[in-house]
């Protein structure tokens, strides 16, 4: 895990760049959460996008989004995962994959709200089991909460 959730606007990007985003943020996001290199272990990072309606979205009252590209991104993580660091990181790293991935023209610019969001322990649950950190560090390889091996 982690699950990150982008919206847009709808038709404020082509479905290149969407694409683009997704499999940026996908990168991202498995590199800043420690994900191990096992496909299945890479199989939990979930990356949603999703465009939302014209007429549902303002930013600053405006709905013009001819120069401005609004993009709202949830990331959950499971709590325990993400520390202030990590978060801080992940945040940024993922702003800068999304602002690459979709190569504005210099008369658009891309306004990002980035949202980290830890899930309670306990409270998620795969495939209908609830899980706790151990399981999800077992599940997902995190490189940052194994313990290390002594020699």
């Amino acid at each position: 895990m982690p699950t990150i959730l982008i919206k847009t606007p709808a038709d404020a990007l082509t479905a290149l760049q969407r694409e683009r985003m997704i499999a940026a943020v996908n990168t991202a996001a498995t590199q800043c959460s420690g994900l191990g290199p096992d496909p299945r272990q890479r199989s939990l990072c979930w990356v949603i996008a999703e465009e939302v309606p014209a007429g549902f979205w303002r930013c600053g009252g405006s709905a013009d989004f001819l120069h401005v590209i609004p993009c709202l991104v949830h990331v959950l993580a499971p709590a325990g995962v993400l520390d202030e660091q990590h978060r801080s990181r992940y945040a940024a790293v993922v702003h800068q994959a999304i602002l690459e991935s979709l190569a504005l023209p210099d008369t658009q610019r891309l306004v990002a709200s980035i949202m980290v969001s830890d899930v309670t322990d306990g409270t998620w649950g795969p495939n209908g089991q609830l899980w706790t950190l151990p399981q999800f560090v077992e599940a997902a390889g995190y490189s940052h909460l194994q313990a290390p091996v002594n020699r």
